[in-house]
């Protein structure tokens, strides 16, 4: 993947006490796999156990379409979020590339619960990202997550800000995401509060209902050289794209 260094997602003249957000590097992906516990410890991701989750933001962070962030506070990893300028062409790619590691990664999670694994290998074979219909060019906001004992402080907000800098950088007009309709109010509502409208609803296995929310972004293109927006105290940040996380 391409270096990792941005003036504005990276300010080397801000102090180190400060909270910031910048590119997920190598040397992130242990700390990403525990944000990733704490945020969504039930999660059918979760579950299958670290060696997956490695694996799985190996993927993003090798793909050259992948925005891979993370936030962190005095040196420590506290957020994080990930997506694809290209997702169908993303997931294409990181089943062609990594299905081995995956299957392999997994394999512990195949043996303990066969049917509701395998159910999930084969959707995500066919996923390739629920692209809402007629725009083309949108980046997928695939996954965010905080430590909810750091929840409320902003870094979710903070680390949506920064994804849909760095998407209209790269071209893209809009970013989309899909959470659960269903039992998922705070989500939901922290989703419209960061500027994202209701697209459309998309139903999955099991009668399951996902708000497909869209944020147009074509006004942040020259966004990234303008200051950090402050950290809002009031901000829900502690969230995931449903409860049971988009990305399972």
């Amino acid at each position: 993947m391409r270096a990792m260094e941005s003036a504005t997602l990276n300010p080397t003249s801000r102090p180190a006490e400060k909270p910031i957000v910048r590119f997920g590097q190598s040397s992130d992906l242990s700390k990403t796999v525990e944000v990733h516990k704490a945020a969504f410890p039930n999660s059918f991701l979760t579950v299958l156990g670290d060696r997956f989750l490695h694996e799985l933001y190996v993927g993003f962070l090798r793909d050259k379409t992948s925005i891979y962030l993370v936030a962190e506070e005095k040196g420590r990893q506290l957020g994080l979020v990930v997506g694809t300028t290209e997702p169908q062409d993303f997931f294409k790619r990181l089943l062609i590339r990594r299905w081995f590691a995956f299957l392999c990664a997994g394999f512990t999670g195949l043996l303990k619960n066969p049917a509701r694994v395998a159910k999930r290998f084969l959707f995500a074979l066919v996923y390739r990202g629920e692209t809402p219909p007629g725009l083309n060019g949108a980046t997928l906001l695939s996954s965010i997550g905080v430590i909810p004992a750091h929840g409320g402080r902003g870094f979710g907000a903070l680390l949506i800000e920064r994804f849909c800098q760095e998407a209209a950088s790269r071209g893209s007009a809009s970013v989309y995401l899909l959470t659960d309709r269903e039992g998922n109010d705070a989500v939901n509502l922290f989703y419209l509060k960061c500027g994202f409208s209701l697209d459309s609803h998309v139903e999955r296995q099991k009668r399951r209902t996902m708000n497909r929310y869209v944020r147009p972004i074509g006004n942040l293109a020259c966004a990234k050289s303008n200051p950090a927006p402050r950290l809002h105290s009031q901000c829900l940040t502690s969230v995931a794209n449903s409860p049971r996380e988009q990305a399972e």
